[in-house]
């Protein structure tokens, strides 16, 4: 079950912002299919699946400091030495292979893996604020492309209007019936209009290429009316209900909170690098002159941190204080912007509705001043006034239905709900951990 994206509104102001949505040459386009498309084409998305893949190789690569390792050593020899009766040859070789392995590590492969898995954790937040990102960045771009086509419209049909007023206006002028006051005035009047056309034009223009970059899809394609599920039930009903789900799901929280538990975690490694090793170790040796078999046990333990060493800790002291006020910060700065968010859509939804009314006391004005003018009892000056003011609540209203929607997008956003899952959309990539790994280039 979809849910439009407006309100119930008067079948008037849902026309309005319909207007812009003409029959195209190519298949319609809607927001779920562009959506799926600027995943798929996106380079930050790109980008930042490959950062999590290299997250997930950390895991497998933390267990290093217990991993047995070979190592063949091998070496040969030839000598010419003169012995007083003439030069004789001697010669030698030697290949030896070594197997080794901690026994005993300190305890640093457990530590390591449970850095790489807080990692892992902070890369997947950081996945997910970039996908957020890429969803509104699109949703901007989509209901952006919506709104320059309709403005282009109504300042296109405008500037008929006006132009068709400075005709009769001449012929009025020529018969007599009015002034040339009336016709310099709808002259300047539709001067401009050609100027705000050309400036709704270029604008236009400009959204159709965000639009093209973000999906890949032609301009010309057909924009269809925005449908999408769960729009309206994931908007919070309070001011504070907005703040908590921010704090729990925001992505820079969660990546904030990630990155604190990495930089502690480097406190404990730290500390699990001064514990003592066991090493065990076992070679074999072919020679020449002999053949040999060694294994070893090594303990080692630091007996003094060095300055190196006091230093590097000091620094993931400091790292890990940054780390904490840096949580702070975000916790701070995902508050204020999910309240501001929230405001922001309490306000639009206002303006909204008060636009509404205003482009329908804004019609019944011109259409009682146009038939003043019918009687003599309005000037055509009177009625170019109702119907510019008429021409320019619809623009207002253009704004506000595309302001209302933008908001509820910002505001899911805000509280980190912006996900294909929580909009009721299959997502067009392969789960995150089910990417295959990198194929090995040793």
């Amino acid at each position: 079950m979809k849910s439009l994206l407006f309100k119930k509104r008067n079948p008037i102001y849902v026309y309005a912002f319909l207007l812009a949505i003409s029959p195209g040459p190519a298949l319609g386009m809607t927001l779920e299919n562009a959506l799926m498309q600027s995943l798929k084409t996106s380079n930050k998305v790109a980008s930042s699946r490959e950062g999590w893949v290299a997250a997930r190789e950390s895991i497998f690569a933390s267990g290093s400091t217990k991993e047995t390792s070979f190592k063949y050593s091998g070496s040969t020899s030839l000598t010419e030495a003169d012995s007083g009766s003439g030069y004789k040859s001697s010669d030698s070789y030697s290949n030896k292979i070594t197997m080794s392995r901690n026994l005993y590590d300190g305890g640093q492969s457990k530590e390591n893996r449970l850095k790489a898995e807080i990692s892992l954790q902070r890369t997947t937040a950081q996945y997910k604020g970039t996908e957020q990102g890429v969803i509104l960045e699109t949703v901007q771009s989509f209901l952006g492309l919506i709104k320059s086509r309709q403005e282009y419209e109504l300042q296109t049909k405008n500037l008929d209007r006006l132009k068709q007023h400075v005709t009769a206006a001449e012929v009025r002028v020529s018969q007599g019936t009015d002034t040339l006051t009336s016709l310099a005035e709808a002259k300047a009047r539709f001067a401009r209009a050609r100027a705000d056309t050309a400036l709704a034009k270029a604008q236009l223009e400009s959204s159709d290429d965000s639009f093209v970059k973000l999906t890949g899809v032609s301009s010309a394609t057909e924009i269809k009316f925005p449908e999408l599920l769960n729009v309206k039930q994931m908007l919070p009903e309070t001011i504070g209900l907005a703040e908590e789900l921010a704090l729990k799901n925001n992505p820079s929280v969660l990546t904030a909170m990630a990155a604190e538990k990495a930089a502690s975690q480097d406190l404990v490694i730290t500390k699990t690098k001064q514990n003592s090793t066991v090493a065990f170790s076992l070679s074999a040796t072919d020679g020449k002159s002999s053949d040999s078999l060694a294994a070893s046990l090594t303990l080692s333990a630091p007996l003094y941190a060095t300055n190196s060493t006091t230093s590097n800790a000091r620094k993931t002291v400091a790292l890990h204080s940054k780390s904490m006020i840096d949580l702070r910060e975000a916790l701070s700065a995902a508050k204020l912007k999910a309240r501001a968010a929230f405001r922001d859509w309490d306000a639009v939804k206002i303006t909204s509705n008060a636009v509404e009314a205003e482009v329908e006391a804004s019609r019944l004005v011109q259409k009682g001043v146009s038939n003043e003018v019918k009687y003599g009892l309005k000037t055509t000056l009177d009625m170019l006034d109702a119907e510019k003011s008429f021409s320019e609540a619809e623009l207002r209203l253009v704004k506000a239905n595309h302001d209302e929607i933008l908001a509820e997008f910002e505001l899911i956003s805000a509280v980190g709900k912006l996900t294909l899952e929580n909009l009721g959309l299959g997502n067009p990539l392969i789960p995150l951990d089910e990417i295959p790994r990198p194929k090995n280039p040793l």
